[in-house]
């Protein structure tokens, strides 16, 4: 666009210069907020703009005159933080400085509350006698766990006690046997017997031992004496057969 001088004539406007310039900046986190602070000397508030995209960058730029047809300006983004809450995004320039405040969706104390009331309901009266419950059942598990083999072989060991004590109540009854057998029984019954009955045991071995030879030569005497008879009586018969002829 042309400028019209006082007599009409058309006027070259002179084209503008611009310098670009980068401010600093600084972010500072609170508790409740994120503030983004940047120094902008000789700015005043109508030379910036501030935008909110929907992605949640922050784009800030401006521009001023420094001179005769000379402009500095900057353009920067930053990126808006994810608990932020972007519907209470503010803006204020003050002493050359501009500050955006971002306020946090959840702000540490929220957090803290939310931990103490966690630890809280932990620590509670019901939270304990469950703990407890839980403690003394896993307990009894170990206990049951422990005391099963424990058992078992309380079992097995009364079992095999039966059956020692059956088997002793078996060989202490007199099976019906030869005297031989129920001297050998009684003398197998005698060594069983304590150290003090020892001397007594043995001498009832002995006189077992003695008695049986005296019985086998006694029936060994009366089986010779019938058959001393028997031939004898046959010699009688057999001479008085003689005779008669």
């Amino acid at each position: 666009m042309q400028k019209m001088n006082s007599k009409g004539a058309e006027v070259a406007t002179p084209t503008q210069i611009y310098e670009d310039f980068v401010p600093s900046s600084k972010l500072v986190k609170e508790e409740h907020s994120d503030t983004l602070h940047l120094t902008l000397p000789g700015f005043k508030t109508e030379q910036m703009r501030v935008q909110l995209t929907e992605t949640g960058i922050l784009k800030i730029s401006g521009q001023r005159p420094i001179g005769q047809n000379k402009w500095q300006r900057f353009q920067k983004e930053f990126p808006v933080a994810e608990n932020c809450d972007q519907s209470k995004i503010s803006a204020k320039f003050e002493n050359g400085t501009l500050h955006i405040k971002q306020p946090k969706l959840i702000t540490s104390s929220v957090k803290k509350d939310k931990e103490l009331a966690a630890t809280e309901a932990e620590n509670s009266p019901a939270a304990k006698r469950q703990k407890t419950s839980l403690r003394d059942e896993f307990s009894k598990q170990e206990n049951a766990d422990i005391n099963t083999p424990a058992k078992e072989e309380l079992k097995n060991s009364s079992t095999k006690t039966s059956e020692q004590t059956e088997a002793k109540n078996l060989a202490g009854k007199k099976l019906p046997a030869d005297e031989s057998s129920s001297s050998s029984s009684s003398c197998s019954e005698s060594e069983s017997e304590s150290t003090d009955d020892e001397t007594t045991g043995n001498a009832s071995c002995l006189a077992a031992s003695l008695k049986k030879p005296r019985k086998v030569m006694k029936m060994t005497l009366v089986a010779l004496s019938v058959l001393g008879i028997g031939l004898y009586v046959a010699n009688v018969m057999k001479s008085a057969n003689e005779a008669e002829k």
